[in-house]
């Protein structure tokens, strides 16, 4: 019987099946197992480079050198064109002694613990310096200014930084990975209204964070997490309830491991600008990864019956 160490992908226990991956390795091959999600075929990469393909659900590598560790993607390949992705890293024992099995799965545990905690970051905001409402939103709003009315945007494009940049309604919410506790940061920014041919100001408001929302969906173990981000922001200046109400609308999933993987889906209303971003902190120095990013395509959709809602679906590491 050949000893080998085991290990998960760090989603493996998430309800989600399709999260799930693990592997297996001794001094001298790797052994990868993922969920069947039905793919015509499964193709694994090492390092970035295509090993072999199968459409089962596991595959043995034998060219691994003793020692080292392996990266390695499992890219489910769909009738559609779009599949899973799993990203494991497997650690290679330099042989088969116990002493040596129980040295590298210490040293795998303490890679795990990667980040000290997570900040999930979602802003919406307006990407030109002025925006007015369009006709026919303005009409069936009931939004006190529109015709004759202009906005202050927030005139300027995607942002990396944690907090600081201008936006319409966001959330930030940080998952403490050495204790059971997070935080929730709901925010608006100012709504300005101007005369649309003088430029003369109007009115100002912020809207409600009433509906701004994040939250843990599992309970703390120290290596994942789930979350939810819920951002329902009216236009100030607009009514709150009814058919007619007008205003940003998000809800974003996101299960977080604390060695830096991720997996996200959501919808969101197409307007207006959007983007969402993942941090892993270290001390006083942290990771960024750009989870989702889109563009309005008009501020009708800022309306919900006039566009369909997008999709955010993606994951990595982060």
């Amino acid at each position: 019987m050949v000893s080998t160490l085991r290990g998960q992908g760090p989603l493996a226990s998430s309800p989600n099946k399709a999260e799930r991956a693990a592997w297996a390795a001794s001094s001298t091959f790797v052994d990868l197992t993922w969920p069947d999600l039905g793919a015509a075929r499964y193709t694994v990469y090492r390092d970035g480079v295509r090993i072999g393909g199968t459409k089962g659900d596991s595959i043995r590598d034998s060219a691994v050198t003793p020692g080292t560790e392996a990266a390695y993607t499992i890219s489910a390949e769909t009738e559609g064109g779009t599949g899973h992705t799993w990203r494991l890293n497997a650690t290679m024992p330099t042989d088969g002694r116990p002493a040596t099995l129980a040295a590298t799965a210490r040293q795998i545990e303490a890679k795990a613990k990667r980040y000290s905690k997570t900040t999930v970051v979602w802003r919406s905001f307006i990407r030109q310096k002025w925006a007015t409402v369009p006709k026919k939103l303005g009409s069936v709003s009931g939004c006190k200014y529109t015709s004759g009315y202009k906005y202050s945007g927030d005139n300027r494009g995607y942002s990396k930084k944690i907090t600081g940049p201008g936006f319409r309604a966001g959330v930030r919410g940080v998952i403490h990975w050495n204790e059971s506790s997070y935080d929730l940061y709901p925010q608006t920014g100012w709504t300005k209204v101007y005369k649309a041919k003088t430029g003369k100001f109007v009115a100002k408001r912020k809207a409600s964070t009433k509906k701004i929302d994040f939250r843990a969906m599992t309970k703390h173990n120290g290596k994942t997490r789930s979350v939810r981000g819920t951002v329902k922001a009216t236009d100030p200046f607009c009514p709150k309830y009814g058919p007619r109400r007008a205003g940003i609308g998000v809800t974003f999933d996101m299960r977080v491991a604390r060695n830096g993987d991720f997996y996200a889906t959501g919808k969101y209303r197409q307007a207006p600008d959007h983007e969402l971003y993942v941090f892993g902190h270290k001390g006083k120095k942290h990771s960024t990864k750009v989870v989702h990013r889109s563009k309005s395509s008009s501020l009708l959709c800022l309306s919900q019956p006039m566009c369909e809602r997008g999709t955010i679906n993606n994951h990595g590491s982060y």
